[in-house]
């Protein structure tokens, strides 16, 4: 006989939701180094985070007709070739999504077939993954399922799940089902990563802004008492973020944290201070200016739809039990 499942012990996405953004400082620093790991990690492919971004869009989309057609790898399976097909693709739709000039797309598509990240024989198009093999996401698992397991000792404290979820059984269910939940990441992470592309006008700004926010963050962290700190919520914790975050980062530390060249990140400086995200002291540190939650609160509040999503998903992986 078939296992039927206790769907009454799900977590709704509205009650992450709302959890993640009551107690928005208990959870910056983990979440502000999990973006900023992933983006960290996908420079370093191709020293081009769009270039990766539309690699990592087939892979999403070959991910879909895995799970439209009932296959399904773990994470050693899908791993074990360095090779996967990809459906064909289409240089204007992926230019609409990135919201990129299609000669612009096409330009990065020819650049990630000159390298043999994209190669096509005959009908097939088939991803070299041998290129970018050293950052498979096993430290991305690591975060992700602390993060996601961090999550749901506050949810159990205030009765929305009915156990704490450990950091262990999130990485073991996200790798045996790796096909799918890693699809629902991609799912999450490329439209919140698109919408900060156009919100910067570069996703490479979002990369250096972001440097300066978890600099802020672990300096905030370290100068107050985590009980003074922990139930603040979101648009308070911006607030006390920029009046507590002691010192910034000037060019050359943005530079050696993030691997762009320092050239770049001088020019993507001035933009953000033209844009009043930042400012400089008098020791030429960088810092989040005082009208960055003007800026970027309703965007940030947009985006946990998309995370508490995800992190429902996985959650309810593993809290919907199965009953003989």
């Amino acid at each position: 006989m078939k296992k039927d499942i206790n769907i009454s012990k799900r977590v709704q996405s509205k009650d992450v939701c709302n959890c993640l953004l009551d107690n928005y400082s208990y959870f910056s620093s983990d979440w502000i180094y999990h973006q900023w790991n992933w983006l960290h990690q996908n420079y370093s492919v191709f020293n081009d985070l769009v270039k990766y971004f539309v690699a990592i869009s087939l892979v999403r989309n070959t991910l879909r007709f895995y799970d439209q057609n009932g296959v399904k790898y773990n994470y050693e399976e899908y791993y074990a070739r360095n090779e996967i097909q990809i459906g064909e693709f289409n240089i204007s739709e992926l230019a609409k999504e990135f919201e990129l000039p299609k000669e612009t797309m096409r330009r990065k598509v020819l650049e990630l077939e000159k390298t043999k990240v994209i190669r096509k024989e005959g009908k097939k198009v088939i991803l070299n993954r041998s290129n970018y093999n050293l950052i498979k996401p096993i430290n991305q698992i690591r975060i992700t399922s602390k993060y996601i397991s961090k999550l749901s000792e506050l949810l159990f404290k205030q009765k929305i799940i009915h156990k704490v979820i450990s950091e262990e059984e999130v990485k073991t269910k996200i790798q045996n089902e790796f096909s799918k939940t890693w699809l629902w990441f991609y799912e999450f992470q490329l439209p919140l990563m698109i919408s900060w592309k156009k919100f910067f006008e570069d996703i490479h700004i979002l990369y250096i802004w972001g440097t300066l926010g978890l600099n802020q963050v672990y300096n905030q962290k370290n100068k107050s008492k985590m009980e003074e700190i922990e139930s603040i919520v979101f648009d308070e914790y911006l607030e006390t973020l920029l009046k507590d975050s002691g010192a910034g980062l000037n060019i050359m530390s943005i530079s050696e944290m993030t691997k762009i060249p320092r050239a770049t990140v001088i020019r993507k400086m001035k933009y953000l201070e033209n844009e009043k995200l930042v400012k400089m002291n008098k020791k030429k540190q960088y810092y989040l200016s005082d009208f960055t939650p003007f800026k970027v609160s309703p965007l940030i509040k947009k985006h946990f739809k998309l995370k508490s999503d995800f992190i429902a998903k996985i959650m309810n992986l593993i809290l919907v039990e199965e009953i003989s």
